[in-house]
């Protein structure tokens, strides 16, 4: 399987306006799983095709181990694509529609059988090669549609588009648990392409985050959840996203209002954006010891339950912005509360500053 790498790619459409895809650097490792994430108009898709050759880079470079394949032709390429919606043979039985990329390129049929039988052990069909795709669910038919891009020894790529978007939502973890595995035992480059972050979040080695055709971020879950680069990798990312509030970084502390929040900060003194996430922070008593920011509460959301107490989103109003925190559900609409933040980051012109100490419970 191939390393893919991208060196300054831009992409534009005859009679565009504006380029779809501008200055991609991006290295995918061999036999990784990377997702292309972002919303529709990000410009995965044309990503896709540059990736499998049915567009040609307006700019840049695009390279399967080394090798420049900009301009060769898909057959060329050595890539296999899996749809969003399962295209079989529905003439031929599921073993047969395993073996048919074999046997265009000439493989023996001990070897078509061969090769048929170990993909179909790995996605855990085997009990169903002699079936048609008729007699399939659409789980299954998307399980096979994926063995039949597996099944060639020689492919460099595979690219998933959206595979799990006509899926039902109760086998879609199935799915990616199997297709994981299914990576693993055949070591596999995979490209994941999705618009839902978590079917990303949950497949990937590493995620490359576009935006209005460009990679604003690629990283693990981890550091995308964590740290993310920019405002809008805060906002995409979690559900909700982070909560982003003004702040201003003064006399080596960071505030937000009249409130120190941390201290020790070595960014220049000016106004930036504070950030942290539903699950870093916690509604304490008016009453409690400790300070915190006043917030107002507006309303609650109920998710789950933890130890027989109700949890979920709690909406609130600070300062006149609107933050969520995701926490046992002790408080109701109109309570006022003391914000308490145990982690933060701070954002200056959309990109992230360095890491930030300190807890909004009073100086740090």
């Amino acid at each position: 399987m191939a390393e893919v790498v991208l060196q300054g790619v831009c992409h534009r459409y005859p009679g565009a306006d504006a380029p779809t895809l501008q200055g991609l650097n991006l290295r995918i490792e061999a036999g990784t799983r990377h997702a292309l994430l972002g919303s529709s108009g990000a410009g995965k898709t044309t990503l896709l095709n540059l990736l499998s050759g049915l567009a040609v880079p307006s700019a840049g470079r695009v390279l399967f181990d080394g090798c420049d394949v900009s301009e060769l032709a898909p057959g060329a390429r050595k890539v296999t694509q899996v749809f969003q919606f399962p295209v079989l043979y529905e003439s031929l039985s599921v073993a047969k529609n395993l073996q048919f990329p074999l046997r265009t390129r000439g493989y023996t049929a001990a070897e078509q059988r061969r090769r048929a039988t170990a993909v179909a052990e790995g996605l855990g069909i085997s009990d169903l090669l002699e079936s048609r795709p008729q007699a399939l669910s659409l789980f299954q038919k998307q399980l096979v549609a994926i063995g039949r891009a597996l099944v060639r020894p020689d492919v460099a790529l595979v690219l998933l588009d959206e595979p799990l978007t006509a899926v039902e939502p109760a086998t879609k973890w199935q799915l990616r648990r199997v297709l994981k595995q299914a990576q693993e035992q055949l070591g596999a480059t995979m490209i994941y392409v999705t618009h839902d972050q978590t079917e990303a979040l949950t497949f990937a080695d590493k995620i490359s985050l576009l935006h209005r055709g460009e990679i604003l971020q690629t990283a693990t879950a981890e550091r995308l959840f964590n740290k993310p680069a920019n405002e809008y990798v805060a906002g995409f990312i979690g559900s909700p996203g982070m909560n982003l509030v003004p702040g201003e970084v003064r006399g080596g502390a960071l505030f937000v209002g009249t409130h120190e929040v941390a201290g020790g900060q070595t960014a220049t003194a000016g106004p930036c954006t504070v950030g942290f996430r539903p699950e870093w922070g916690e509604l304490a008593s008016t009453s409690a010891t400790g300070a915190g920011i006043p917030v107002d509460v507006v309303a609650v959301r109920t998710q789950g339950v933890r130890g027989r107490a109700p949890v979920g989103i709690v909406s609130a109003e600070m300062q006149g912005h609107s933050i969520n925190l995701r926490q046992i559900l002790d408080v109701r609409p109109g309570d006022r509360r003391l914000l308490r933040v145990h982690r933060l980051v701070a954002f200056r012109d959309g990109r992230l500053l360095p890491p930030q100490s300190g807890t909004v419970d009073g100086p740090a």
